[in-house]
C-alpha cells in the first residue's frame, strides 16, 4: 500500500541526481502529520470550550459572593440586635443584685424588734427612728429604698415596652402576610398550600430544648411561629415569575387570549403574550426556579421553560440564543438568552407564558402583581 518513491532531478549543469523515499520514511512523515493533526484538533476544542466554562465559573462565584454578603449582613445586625439587649438585661441584673445584698445587709445590721444598743444611744443621744415595716428609717434605707422602686420602675416599662415591641412586629407580621397571600389569591395561587408543601420538604430537626418556667406569657411563641410563616410566604413569593422578562423599554405586540393570528389571519388562542423589543436583548427570568428544558421546539424555536415549584412554570419562546442548560437554578438576576426570532415568528419579539398546573395564565396580571410584591417583602 505505501510504495518507495524514486525521485530524479536535473540540475542546471545537465547532470542528474536521485533521492529514495522509502516506505520507513514516508510512515514517519505520516505520523509527525496525524500527531499535528490531533494536537490541533485539541487545542481547537479547548480553546472553544474554555470561555462557556468559565463563565459558568463567573457566575457561580457571583453568586455564591452575593449570598456571602447576605448572610453577613443578616448575621452583624442579629448578633448587634442580641448584644443589646443582652447588655440592657445584664445591667438590670446587676443593680438589683446589688441592691438586694445592700438591702440584706442593712436587715442583718439592724434586726427588726431589737433594741437600740448603748454605744448608739450614748452617741446619736436618742433612738433611731423606725418606719412602719420595722426596717430602720436613716436616709441611707431611705435613698436603698428608693433606688429599689426606681429599678423596679424601669424593669417594669421594660417589660412593657418589650410586650409592645412584640405585638407590633406581630402585627406587622400579619399584616405583610395578609398582603402577600392576598397577591397570589388574585393569581390563583394558595401560598398556605405552597407554605405547608414547603414545611414539609424542608429538612428540620435538632433537640427540644424548652424555655425557662416563669418568665410570663409575652407572646414570644406566637411571634416566632408568624415570623416563621412569613419567611416561608417571602420564599414561595421569590419564587413566582413576578418579574419581568425583559429589562429595557418593549412594547406589547400581542397579548393573552383570543386573537387574529399573525400569519394565516384565522382566529386562534394566544397562550402568552409577546414583547417587542430590539434584537438581541437579554432575557431575565421572572423568579427562582429550576430549567425543565432548552433548546429549539416546534414552532416556539429556541426555548426555554422553568419550573418555579408548586406547578408553576415560565416559557420564553423564539430567542436567538440560550445561556442556560437544563437542571439549571436561576433567579431574577439570571439572564437565560436573548430576544430573537427563531420559529414560527413574523420579526424580533419574545413570547412569554405563565402555567398553573399546565394551564395557561395571563403572564402581565404577574408583572402587574409583581409591581405590588416589593411592599409585601
Amino acid at each position: 500500500m505505501i510504495p518507495e518513491w524514486q525521485v530524479f532531478i536535473r540540475r542546471p549543469d545537465g547532470s542528474a541526481e536521485q533521492f529514495r523515499f522509502t516506505r520507513k520514511r514516508q510512515l514517519v512523515i505520516l505520523a509527525v502529520m496525524c500527531g499535528v493533526a490531533i494536537w490541533a484538533g485539541t487545542v481547537s476544542t479547548l480553546l472553544t470550550r474554555q470561555p462557556d466554562e468559565l463563565a459558568v465559573k463567573e457566575r457561580k462565584l457571583e453568586e455564591m459572593m452575593a449570598a456571602t454578603r447576605a448572610a453577613q449582613h443578616r448575621l452583624a445586625s442579629s448578633q448587634k440586635m442580641v448584644a443589646d439587649i443582652a447588655r440592657e438585661v445584664d445591667m438590670v441584673h446587676t443593680n438589683l443584685l446589688v441592691l438586694a445584698e445592700s438591702n440584706a445587709a442593712l436587715a442583718k445590721d439592724h434586726p427588726v424588734g431589737k433594741a437600740v444598743v448603748a454605744p448608739a444611744r450614748s452617741r446619736v443621744g436618742a433612738e433611731p427612728a423606725w418606719n412602719e415595716d420595722g426596717q430602720p428609717a436613716s436616709d441611707e434605707a431611705r435613698a436603698v429604698r428608693e433606688q429599689v422602686r426606681r429599678l423596679e420602675g424601669s424593669l417594669e416599662r421594660l417589660k412593657l415596652a418589650y410586650a409592645q415591641a412584640v405585638r407590633n412586629t406581630n402585627d406587622a407580621t400579619s399584616s405583610r402576610i395578609s398582603e402577600a397571600e392576598k397577591v397570589l389569591s388574585r393569581l390563583g395561587i394558595d401560598a398556605r398550600q405552597l407554605f405547608e408543601r414547603q414545611q414539609r420538604d424542608g429538612g428540620r430537626g435538632g433537640p427540644f430544648i424548652p424555655l425557662p418556667s416563669g418568665g410570663g406569657d409575652t407572646g414570644l411563641s406566637g411571634l416566632l411561629d408568624r415570623l416563621d410563616h412569613w419567611s416561608g410566604v417571602k420564599l414561595v413569593m421569590q419564587k413566582m415569575p413576578l418579574g419581568e422578562p425583559l429589562q429595557v423599554d418593549y412594547d406589547i405586540n400581542s397579548g393573552f387570549g383570543n386573537r387574529s393570528d399573525p400569519l394565516n389571519r384565522r382566529t386562534g388562542v394566544h397562550e402568552g403574550v409577546d414583547l417587542g423589543a430590539p434584537f438581541g436583548s437579554p432575557v431575565y427570568a421572572t423568579g427562582e426556579g429550576v430549567v425543565e428544558f432548552s433548546g429549539p421546539w416546534d414552532r416556539y424555536g429556541l426555548t426555554i421553560e422553568i419550573n418555579h415549584g408548586g406547578g408553576v412554570t415560565t416559557r420564553y419562546a423564539h430567542l436567538s440564543r440560550i445561556k442556560v442548560k437544563e437542571g439549571q437554578k436561576v433567579t431574577r438576576s439570571t439572564v437565560i438568552g436573548m430576544l430573537g426570532n427563531t420559529g414560527r415568528s413574523t420579526g424580533p419579539h419574545l413570547h412569554y407564558e405563565v402555567r398553573l398546573s399546565d394551564m395557561p395564565k395571563d403572564p402581565l396580571k404577574f408583572i402587574a402583581a409583581g409591581e405590588d410584591a416589593p411592599k409585601a417583602w
